[in-house]
């Protein structure tokens, strides 16, 4: 048995942000549904594809365990437990729907924006966090991926998880109706900065690469086969990580036991960094820092992260299953261990479940 088995989603839209959110329900059991177009939904266009085919391995990664099909009259809607869509590709009139709704979309449903096309870049640009990465006399740094839209998914999956538990312990069967925008969901990724700018206290400009308040070192840097993650605040971890590097004159000076002074004097503390780290590999100072009770991680190339110890352990990436290969995607980032979730499984063509749905909508019209 599995915890939401109980329950069933439709996806009617296809984004990222939908089909993450909808991810989360198919991987807890849920039985997911997409409603697809002949095309397939946008995330079946986005690359990478699986070599020789035309299949999407990041639709495969957003979509394993769930069914597709190709017709569904508005009415039928009622026979889910809840429907997900973005509501700049779908209008809805959720006044018409007897069931709950999820709206998912770049800027939610009021507003100026309301309407407006997003992405990834420009969520990141415009809720200012890429004001602060990169060196004070270049441009601002984005950062690469679909995180904005993964974000804006996970945060409608728990409004909406939430609301479905509220509604089943309080056995009230009143429809609900959610609006989550990307936006405003990723404005958690800039809390340290509009705090310091609503408080006006320690407002700090771009400082550089490796150059963050309120310490140093704190960053990514350079070993002799690699590259180290370093986050060094309390004056404890500063005494350990040069004793770790064998840096004692740092060490035993007082001013750099505050983190702000270390900082300041980045541009003279770091060469001598720079060249302990040489030697010595990022494998063993991650394991040694840790054992310090320092923060150090080891920056892994994408193919090494599958292999390592702690993410095989829980079971972090799983098998998808589509065009008749396997490969490996994230698996969900949460554990319940008594109903485990499932761990990748297969993606299916579009339109191959519609019987299934057919099925569904029989029993709930003769019940």
């Amino acid at each position: 048995m599995q915890a939401l088995q109980h329950l069933t989603i439709v996806d009617i839209s296809g984004t990222i942000a939908t089909c993450y959110s909808a991810k989360l329900f198919a991987d807890y059991g849920a039985q997911v549904f997409n409603l697809e177009s002949e095309e397939g939904f946008p995330t079946r266009k986005i690359k990478p594809f699986i070599p020789d085919t035309k299949e999407s391995a990041m639709h495969g990664y957003l979509n394993t365990n769930k069914k597709s099909i190709r017709t569904l009259h508005p009415e039928e809607l009622k026979n889910a437990d809840l429907v997900i869509y973005d509501q700049n590709i779908d209008q809805i009139d959720e006044s018409t729907i007897e069931t709950s709704t999820s709206a998912v979309s770049w800027f939610g449903k009021t507003g100026p924006y309301n309407q407006f096309k997003g992405s990834d870049a420009m969520i990141q640009s415009l809720i200012g966090q890429v004001r602060t990465i990169g060196p004070p006399e270049g441009p601002p740094i984005l950062p690469t991926g679909y995180q904005a839209q993964i974000i804006g998914g996970l945060t409608a999956y728990v409004g909406s998880l939430g609301h479905l538990l509220g509604n089943s312990l309080k056995n009230n069967a009143e429809p609900f109706h959610l609006d989550t925008s990307i936006f405003e969901a990723n404005m958690c990724l800039t809390d340290a900065a509009l705090l310091h700018a609503e408080t006006q206290v320690d407002i700090t400009p771009r400082l550089g690469v490796n150059r963050f308040a309120p310490t140093y070192p704190l960053g990514v840097y350079p070993c002799k086969d690699g590259w180290l993650g370093i986050t060094v605040l309390s004056p404890a971890q500063w005494e350990s990580f040069c004793s770790l590097l064998e840096l004692d004159e740092l060490a035993q000076t007082p001013l750099f036991h505050i983190s702000m002074n270390r900082l300041e004097a980045a541009d003279l503390i770091e060469p001598m960094i720079l060249e302990k780290l040489q030697e010595h590999s990022a494998e063993e100072l991650f394991y040694k820092g840790q054992q310090a009770r320092i923060p150090l991680a080891r920056v892994p190339t994408m193919e090494e992260l599958f292999e390592v110890d702690q993410y095989v352990n829980r079971n972090a990436f799983s098998k998808a299953i589509q065009a008749g290969h396997n490969y490996q995607v994230p698996s969900t980032p949460f554990r319940l261990f008594k109903t485990p979730p499932n761990f990748g499984g297969p993606v299916s063509a579009i339109g191959q479940d519609q019987e299934d749905w057919n099925q569904i909508r029989s029993r709930d019209s003769t019940s």
